[in-house]
This record gives structure tokens, C-alpha cells and sequence, in this order.
């Protein structure tokens, strides 16, 4: 994939995350960093950070779908395929879509969520 192709796939995918903020969604990211890169990009839905989920679970009702955005190293998808079976056992939709897209930011060397904040200004580049 060209890099200019690429830019234009992650910006469309960012471009839609922002827009589930109107949804009744829930993002799961691992870490504050995560949740202010998510802000920057125009996401204003709810967000949890992973080491919050069991509390915050309580409030979450079942059948509600969450998206799980974790980093892109073997780390963040370990925990990608443990916090899937253990949401969709709770009765949670899953939803892995957007990590899916979005990790080919690691041929830009991007391996977590907070790091897609410094691809922003070249992202809102090619929006206009």
C-alpha cells in the first residue's frame, strides 16, 4: 500500500470513530495517553481505560457494543483476543474493526492509539 493510500485509509477510519460518538458505543483503550489521543481526533463518546473495565462494567449494559482499540505490538493483541472472549462471554458486542484498520499505522511505525496523535496534523492535511 502506498503511503499516501494508507494516510487516506487511517483518516477515513478516524474520520468514522469520531462519528460513533453519536452511538451508543464504548471504546476500550489501554491508557489515559489512549483516551486524550482518541479526544484529539474528535471522538467524544464514552471511553474506558482497560485497567477501569471491572469497575466500570457495572454501567455498561450487556448487549452494548464495545470497541476494543488496544496498541498494535504482540502485547496489545494478546489482550485484544483475552478482553474479546471475556467481553462476549458477558454478553458485550464486540467489535474489533477499527484496531483491524488501523493497525497498519505500524508501517509508519505507530504501534499504539496514543501514537496516532502525531500523525494528526499530516491526517487533517489530507482531509482538506
Amino acid at each position: 500500500m502506498l503511503r499516501e493510500e494508507l494516510y487516506e485509509e487511517v483518516r477515513k477510519a478516524v474520520h468514522r470513530l469520531a462519528e460513533e460518538s453519536e452511538e451508543d458505543v464504548v471504546v476500550l483503550v489501554e491508557g489515559s495517553r489512549d483516551v486524550r489521543a482518541l479526544r484529539m481526533m474528535g471522538y467524544a463518546g464514552r471511553v474506558v481505560q482497560k485497567s477501569r473495565l471491572k469497575a466500570e462494567l457495572e454501567d455498561i449494559p450487556t448487549g452494548t457494543r464495545v470497541i476494543l482499540l488496544l496498541d498494535f505490538d504482540r502485547e496489545g493483541l494478546k489482550n485484544m483476543a483475552k478482553l474479546s472472549k471475556q467481553l462476549a462471554a458477558c454478553g458485550y458486542r464486540v467489535d474489533d474493526t477499527y484496531h483491524r484498520k488501523l493497525r497498519v499505522l505500524k508501517h509508519l511505525g505507530v504501534n499504539t492509539v496514543e501514537g496516532i496523535r502525531k500523525l494528526l496534523p499530516a491526517l487533517q492535511q489530507r482531509r482538506e
